[in-house]
C-alpha cells in the first residue's frame, strides 16, 4: 500500500527537468512577446513621428530616436507577464527623454497659438529656453516621485529655503525675466519695431531673458535690460502701423509771409523721395521767438529706417528754396542791437541776358525790352532730387538752365515715364508763363542746377506798354507747338497752314486772357 502512494506521488510531482522545461518556455515566450511588442512600438512610433515631420514639419532630431527605443524597450514591462530587471531606470530615463520631446512640440506649435499674430513676430528667445526648463524640470520631479519613492513635496520644501536666499541674491535677474514676460505677452513691442530709448532711435534685434538688444541707425548695438526698458517711456514708431509722424522744427525771418513759407516747407518736404503723400504734409506755426518765427513741418514714413535720410533731405530742400523765395533764417540776436543781414551776392547780368536770348519770346521783343527783362529776372538755384515744377502745378515763372542737368517725368494712367533729360541752355514752363496753363510734366534736378527765372510780373509790365507784340508772341508760340509736333515739313502746305493758323489763334486768346489785355 505504502509502495503504491510513493509510485502515485512520483508520477504526479513533476521532475527537476520537467521545471526547467516549462520555465524556459515561460521565459521564450515572454521574451517573444516583449520583442514583438517592443519591435511593433518602436516602428510604430518612428512611421508616426516621419508622418509629423512631412505633414507638419515637426522638427524631430536624434532624441526622438532615443525616445522611439526607450519606449519600445519600457513600455512592454508594462504587461503583466513581461518582467525585466532595472525596468525603474528604463523609466526614468524615458520620462526625462519624453520631457525633451514635449520641449520641442511645444515650441514649435504652442508659441504659434499663443502669441501675437502680424508680420515679423518673433517669440522671445527668452521664453522659449524659460519654457523648456520648466518642463524638464517637471519631469525630472515626477522621475523622483514615480520612479525612486522621493516625496516631492519634502524636496520642495528643503528646497524652498535655498529659493528665498537664490531670489535675493537674483532679484535684478528675476525683474529682467519677468519684465520680459510683461514685455512678451504685454504687446508693447516685438523684435523688428522701431524705438526712441534714451534718445537713441534703434531698432529692436532680440528680447531674451534678461535684456532687450537694439542696434542704431548707425548699427551700434545697444543692450538694455528688461527691467529698465519697462521703467521708462519709449516711443515705438512701428506700433500700431508702420506710417508714423515725424515733426521738424525751423525758425524763419519775421518779414516772411506765414503762407509763403508753409507752402516752402510742404514743398520740401514733398520733394523728399522717403516722405509718404498721403497723408500729406502739413505744417504749424508754434512760436513768435526773440528773433525769428517758428514753424514746424509734420510728414509721414513708413519705414523709420529712412529718419535720418528723410531729414537731411528735407533740410537740403529747404536750403535751396528757401533761397529762391529770399526767405533768410535769422541769426541770435545776443543785445538790442540786431545784427545786420549778409547782402546777398550780385546777379551775373551778363549771364542772365545769355540765357534770356534762348528764350521762345526774344524774337518778338526789342533790345530795350529785353533789357528791361534782363535787370527784373534773377538766378535760382535747385537742389539736386529737388523738383523744379511739379506736373499739374498751376501756372508759375519759366526758367532757363544755366547749368546742371534735369530729368522730364510725366505721370499719366498711374504710370510715371522719363521722357527726357535736359541739360544746359534748356528752357522750361515757357508755355505755362505767357498762357497761364498748368504744368503738362515734372522736372526733376539731376543734380544741382543754376536757373534764370522770369515770372509773369516782368513780362507783364512789357506787354501792358506794348500789347501788339501778343500777335509776335502767338505765331511764335505755334511755330514752336508745330515744331514739336514735327509739323515743320508740312507747314508749307495748306494743311500745315491751316493747322499753325488754328494754333496761333488759340494762343493768342489764351494770352489776352492770361495778361488781361
Amino acid at each position: 500500500m505504502l509502495s503504491a502512494l510513493l509510485l502515485l506521488a512520483q508520477a504526479t510531482v513533476p521532475t527537476e527537468t520537467e521545471q526547467i522545461l516549462e520555465t524556459s518556455l515561460r521565459l521564450t515566450r515572454s521574451t517573444g512577446i516583449y520583442l514583438a511588442c517592443a519591435i511593433v512600438l518602436y516602428l510604430g512610433l518612428l512611421f508616426g513621428g516621419r508622418i509629423l515631420k512631412r505633414t507638419f514639419r515637426i522638427p524631430l532630431s536624434w532624441v526622438y530616436h532615443f525616445f522611439c527605443i526607450l519606449a519600445a524597450l519600457y513600455l512592454p514591462t508594462l504587461l503583466p507577464i513581461v518582467v525585466l530587471p532595472g525596468e525603474n531606470h528604463l523609466g526614468a530615463a524615458l520620462a526625462v527623454t519624453a520631457a525633451f520631446v514635449l520641449v520641442g512640440l511645444v515650441r514649435h506649435y504652442f508659441f504659434d497659438l499663443l502669441g501675437p499674430k502680424g508680420d515679423g513676430v518673433q517669440v522671445p528667445k527668452f521664453l522659449g529656453e524659460f519654457v523648456s526648463i520648466a518642463i524638464i524640470v517637471a519631469a525630472i520631479l515626477l522621475v523622483l516621485q514615480f520612479f525612486y519613492d522621493i516625496q516631492v513635496p519634502g524636496l520642495l520644501a528643503g528646497a524652498g529655503i535655498i529659493g528665498i536666499v537664490l531670489g535675493l541674491a537674483l532679484q535684478d535677474t528675476l525683474g529682467n525675466i519677468f519684465s520680459g514676460f510683461a514685455i512678451y505677452f504685454g504687446g508693447q513691442f516685438k523684435a523688428g519695431d522701431w524705438l526712441l530709448v534714451d534718445g537713441q532711435h534703434a531698432k529692436i534685434v532680440e528680447i531674451n531673458w534678461r535684456s532687450t538688444r537694439l542696434r542704431t541707425t548707425d548699427d551700434i548695438c545697444l543692450d538694455i535690460p528688461n527691467s529698465n526698458i519697462t521703467k521708462q517711456t519709449v516711443v515705438n514708431y512701428t506700433y500700431p502701423t508702420s506710417t508714423h509722424g515725424i515733426r521738424l522744427d525751423i525758425g524763419l525771418e519775421y518779414d516772411a509771409p506765414p503762407s509763403l513759407v508753409k507752402q516752402v516747407l510742404i514743398e520740401a518736404a514733398l520733394d523728399c523721395p522717403y516722405v509718404l503723400r498721403d497723408p500729406a504734409p502739413t505744417v504749424y506755426l508754434t512760436e513768435f521767438g526773440n528773433w525769428s518765427i517758428t514753424y514746424q513741418l509734420r510728414f509721414w514714413l513708413d519705414d523709420h529706417l529712412n529718419y535720418n535720410p528723410a531729414n537731411s533731405h528735407i533740410r537740403t530742400n529747404l536750403w535751396y528754396s528757401l533761397r529762391r523765395n529770399n526767405i533768410s533764417i535769422p541769426y541770435p540776436i545776443q543785445h538790442e542791437m540786431s545784427l545786420e543781414r549778409p547782402k546777398p551776392h550780385l546777379e551775373n547780368r551778363d549771364l542772365i541776358r545769355e540765357s534770356i536770348r534762348k528764350t521762345v519770346f526774344a524774337p518778338a521783343l526789342s533790345p530795350a525790352q529785353l533789357e528791361e527783362i534782363v535787370q527784373r529776372a534773377r538766378i535760382v538755384r535747385f537742389g539736386e532730387g529737388e523738383n523744379i515744377i511739379r506736373q499739374d502745378a498751376e501756372a508759375g515763372p519759366m526758367y532757363v538752365i544755366v547749368s546742371g542737368r534735369a530729368e522730364v517725368w510725366i505721370q499719366a494712367e498711374n504710370r510715371r515715364t522719363s521722357v527726357a533729360v535736359l541739360e544746359a541752355d534748356a528752357c522750361i514752363g515757357e508755355n505755362s508763363v505767357l498762357t497761364g496753363e498748368k504744368r503738362t510734366a515734372t522736372i526733376l534736378a539731376l543734380e544741382d542746377c543754376l536757373a534764370v527765372e522770369v515770372d509773369k510780373a516782368t513780362l507783364a509790365t512789357i506787354i501792358g506798354t506794348s500789347p501788339e507784340l501778343l500777335e509776335s508772341l502767338s505765331e511764335l508760340l505755334a511755330q514752336r507747338r508745330m515744331k514739336n509736333e514735327g509739323l515743320v515739313a508740312e507747314s508749307a502746305g495748306t494743311s500745315g497752314a491751316s493747322k499753325q493758323k488754328n494754333y496761333k489763334a488759340g494762343f493768342l486768346d489764351k494770352l489776352r486772357l492770361f495778361f488781361e489785355v
